[in-house]
């Protein structure tokens, strides 16, 4: 849209200054012909009275009804007198009206144009907000790599994503784009190709967002220093845990705190017998005591088996080994060739078997000997836990021997050899990452944001994947 720089049209106001002419021009005629008329009945008044006789045309005859003439000719000229005394009195009503309308039109005109040019967003928040547009979801996702699961679009009621200009200079370069998403053209948020919408974006932060419950929920957007991080406030009784309450005020809770009343996430108790603090602090204790003697065990073996300096590794106890049978004949039987495989025992019996299937193994006695020998019962139970602080270890020390690591849990069977998929440089939705997990189906709270499964991932050894691990294994408390 061109806007110019030239003063206000002033054609209303020629328009009026026309009328008012034609007026005074009719005006002065009028004038001009009753003035005439009066000048002729008074000249001829003055005749007649010096010859002794009335004048027929003078006014005061015309006005008295003393015309020579008729009587209905005098009345007829004094009706066509009044009569075109209300045609003009009728014009000018009219053209106040006419100009009254313009005024009012162009007042309206100028009201639309000023809407036409609201601005989305006002001044105010021009610190952070200068222009709003829209995006296809699932166009945005298959733009961009955002690297957790994220669902489709399309008939969801979430088809469109909003991109939220901070400058000016962030909006699209296209001029007439650039104006769509910041200024209010009548025609709702402007819909954009992904690569259009965030051309001129150097940066750009994305929020993933829902709402759980179904609640009547709002998003607050806080001009301020860019802490990224998201509060969480819901109106209930964090003392007694309960559901939402409209009665109470808004007050701050923890990110995993459930419509319903419950708090995912709390802190582990350290006072309790069995505190998973203190074992946890057990458990770090030994493995910081032992971590060279393993690391220097590992380094050989490691450097046997690796291939493209990458291990499969698995972990097992006494009550999983069946499955560990099943996963060795599967494989076999298909002719997958498991020489690049690394399987962390947690007790004895567990390291005969495996390497009675050719397996390689490592023992870690003075990590895994405490971890109970039968299978998990149910999911989070005690043995359940022990196991998960297992597959943190195995993972971790290969990934501080510089060696990329394929975990994967026992329950699962191979239909291809999944390593060349992982090792793919030429995809970037694949090389790009330092971490490949599989969606654990679960797009809960408690599993956000990534609701990564940890029975089957890729992890690339680098800074960043070992100060992860090693993260985990300094967490192990919310594990055990």
């Amino acid at each position: 849209m061109m806007l110019s720089t030239s003063p206000p049209s002033d054609r209303p106001s020629s328009r009026i200054t026309g009328q008012v002419l034609i007026f005074t021009i009719k005006l002065t005629f009028v004038c001009l012909l009753c003035g005439s008329s009066y000048l002729a009945g008074t000249l001829w008044g003055r005749q007649s009275m010096e010859m002794g006789m009335h004048a027929p045309m003078s006014v005061g005859n015309m006005m008295q009804g003393n015309y020579l003439g008729s009587t209905v000719e005098m009345k007829k000229s004094s009706a066509d007198c009044k009569k075109l005394e209300e045609q003009l009195i009728e014009m000018q009503v009219k053209e106040e009206l006419a100009k009254h309308k313009t005024i009012t039109d162009a007042a309206k005109s100028n009201n639309n144009a000023s809407k036409s040019e609201d601005r989305r967003f006002p001044r105010t928040m021009s610190k952070f907000a200068n222009g709003i547009a829209r995006v296809s979801k699932d166009k945005l996702d298959d733009y961009f790599d955002f690297g957790n699961p994220l669902s489709k679009g399309k008939g969801t009621g979430q088809e469109d994503a909003l991109i939220i200009y901070h400058s000016a200079g962030a909006r699209p370069k296209d001029e007439s784009v650039a104006h769509s998403v910041t200024f209010n053209d009548g025609n709702g948020i402007p819909l954009l190709e992904p690569q259009t919408a965030t051309e001129n974006c150097d940066s750009m932060n994305v929020v993933f967002t829902a709402n759980p419950g179904n609640t009547r929920q709002c998003t607050a957007l806080i001009g301020n220093y860019e802490s990224y991080h998201i509060q969480r406030w819901m109106r209930v009784d964090t003392v007694k845990s309960s559901p939402i309450d409209s009665n109470l005020p808004l007050q701050l809770v923890s990110r995993g705190y459930a419509s319903r009343g419950k708090a995912n996430f709390y802190a582990p108790p350290s006072d309790s017998k069995f505190s998973p603090v203190k074992r946890h602090w057990g458990q770090l204790k030994t493995f910081l005591q032992n971590v060279d003697k393993v690391m220097e065990d590992l380094k050989p073996i490691l450097e046997k088996i690796a291939r493209n300096n990458a291990v499969v590794v698995m972990t097992v106890n006494h009550g999983q080994s069946s499955l560990l049978m099943n996963f060795a004949c599967s494989a076999r039987r298909r002719g997958f060739d498991l020489g690049n495989m690394l399987v962390f025992p947690t007790d004895l019996e567990s390291k005969e078997l495996a390497e009675g299937l050719g397996l390689a193994t490592y023992y870690d006695e003075n990590n895994m000997s405490s971890i109970p020998l039968g299978e998990a019962r149910r999911y989070g139970d005690k043995i359940f836990r022990s196991m998960m602080y297992a597959k943190v270890l195995c993972v971790l020390y290969p990934l501080l021997l510089n060696y990329d690591v394929l975990f994967q849990d026992v329950d699962i069977v191979w239909h291809k050899d999944p390593m060349p998929f992982f090792q793919d440089k030429t995809d970037p939705k694949v090389a790009n990452f330092d971490v490949l997990f599989q969606h654990d189906g679960s797009d809960s709270v408690r599993y956000a944001p990534y609701s990564a499964n940890s029975g089957f991932y890729y992890v690339r050894a680098n800074k960043r994947s070992q100060y992860l691990f090693t993260s985990l294994l300094y967490h192990s408390d919310l594990i055990i």
